[in-house]
């Protein structure tokens, strides 16, 4: 689109069931949002799960070829999207001019254990990433492919997202964030269950300044978009 600048959206944990409303204030300050095609989270039926962190780097690279997104760009990564984001911008810094992350997996903090999603019932687990109520577009996630194709879709997305955090969530970040060397920002949602608000100090240590949004969950743009939108469009520019 002339005359704006693309952004990379990594999203999180849960899938892209929707565009948050945070994506829309990017949009409407300038950005040219792209959110990649990332198989498992896509509802590709011949998804299989990549044998390793490399794999999976590999699986991303390839949807970001295939978005179109113009590079250098800045990248907006949310949980598990900002583990990814974080390698993208450690192994590709050519790619990526800003990095955000919002509460973003990829180290593990002994003291500041949090919940595991996977074992809590699956019709439940929703209700764990949100700290002001299950936004409407993950009550049925994938629900417009249909009542067969629609818990198909959703089963191939949490065993994707298993597969990337499962059992400690910890991809070996703490030891590459030397690396990364643009302009970066973690925010972190106060209430967050799966990543309590303590292990933002390891990320605060790894040289990536942390700002915590009170009354936000896990996937804290939902919770508190005004403030979340807010805070990144001022760090974008």
């Amino acid at each position: 689109m002339a005359g704006t600048r693309d952004l990379l959206y990594l999203f999180g944990i849960a899938g892209h069931p929707a565009p948050s409303p945070v994506l829309a204030q990017l949009e409407a300050s300038g950005f040219n949002v792209v959110v990649p095609r990332i198989k498992g989270f896509d509802a590709s039926w011949d998804f299989v799960a990549p044998d390793d962190h490399l794999g999976w780097l590999t699986v991303l690279w390839d949807a970001i070829d295939a978005s179109g997104v113009r590079l250098p760009c800045p990248v907006v990564g949310a949980s598990i999207g900002g583990m990814l984001g974080v390698d993208l911008a450690a192994y590709r810094p050519e790619a990526v001019s800003a990095l955000a992350l919002l509460a973003p997996f990829g180290i593990f903090d002994e003291e500041n254990q949090g919940l595991d999603l996977y074992s809590v019932p699956t019709p439940d687990r929703m209700e764990h990433l949100f700290a002001k109520g299950v936004p409407e577009p993950f009550v049925d996630r994938f629900g417009e492919l249909g009542p067969d194709d629609g818990p198909v879709a959703r089963y191939l997305s949490d065993v994707a997202a298993a597969n990337l955090v499962w059992p400690l969530g910890d991809r070996g970040q703490a030891g590459r964030l030397h690396r990364v060397t643009c302009a970066r920002l973690s925010l972190w949602g106060g209430q967050d269950e799966l990543l309590p608000p303590g292990v933002s100090a390891k990320w605060a240590a790894g040289g990536i300044p942390v700002e915590i949004i009170e009354g936000a969950g896990h996937l804290l743009e939902w919770d508190a978009p005004d403030q979340v939108g807010a805070r990144l469009v001022d760090f974008l520019r």
